[in-house]
């Protein structure tokens, strides 16, 4: 039977039923957007509170005030706080602290730079040290006949002295010489 009155509507009654449902749609929304409104105004308004109440209890930490003058918050919005007596754009005082932390930056940045500068002379001395433990270990892989030739070849005698020192022929203190000349180049 629905299906029956639908079949006797004129497409001018759809129509206006139609624009009636967006009308009663377009109430709605603005009813649910008056009370978004509404309720947004009572946050702020309850925020507003707050934020006074706050105020009031920091000016009550800056400036401490008789127990007689406290507003009531409940009956009476709270005092505003004075603005003029807290220096706003004054830069903050000197702290002892700051200088402090100021002077042991500096002690740290040249501590760093001692400890590089100790770093490199101990990096210079273990190389050196290297270098004399290669000599070392040069004149003990020779055979104890040569030796003191090593040694002197080592401290750059030349072949002729070495031979009439040790005892031992031109030819041979020319190859001491030879070895301790090439000992530090790398065999290819």
């Amino acid at each position: 039977m629905d299906f029956d009155v639908l079949a006797y509507l004129s497409w001018r009654e759809v129509l206006v039923a139609v624009v009636v449902l967006l009308v009663l749609y377009i109430l709605f929304a603005f009813l649910r957007i008056s009370r978004l409104k509404n309720e947004k105004l009572r946050v702020q308004e309850v925020s507003l509170h707050a934020a006074q109440s706050a105020a009031a209890a920091y000016a009550a930490v800056q400036e401490p005030v008789a127990p007689d003058s406290i507003p009531n918050i409940v009956n009476e919005p709270p005092m505003a706080p004075r603005m003029e007596a807290f220096p706003w754009n004054e830069p903050p005082a000197d702290h002892p602290a700051i200088h402090q932390v100021e002077t042991l930056e500096q002690d740290v940045a040249q501590l760093r730079r001692e400890i590089g500068s100790l770093r490199a002379e101990v990096q210079a001395l273990r190389d050196e040290q290297r270098r004399e433990m290669t000599k070392v270990q040069v004149a003990q892989n020779a055979s104890p006949f040569y030796s003191e030739a090593m040694q002197m070849a080592m401290q750059g005698q030349d072949a002729a002295d070495i031979s009439v020192l040790c005892g031992i022929s031109r030819g041979e203190a020319e190859l001491v010489v030879a070895l301790a000349r090439n000992r530090d180049q790398p065999l290819d």
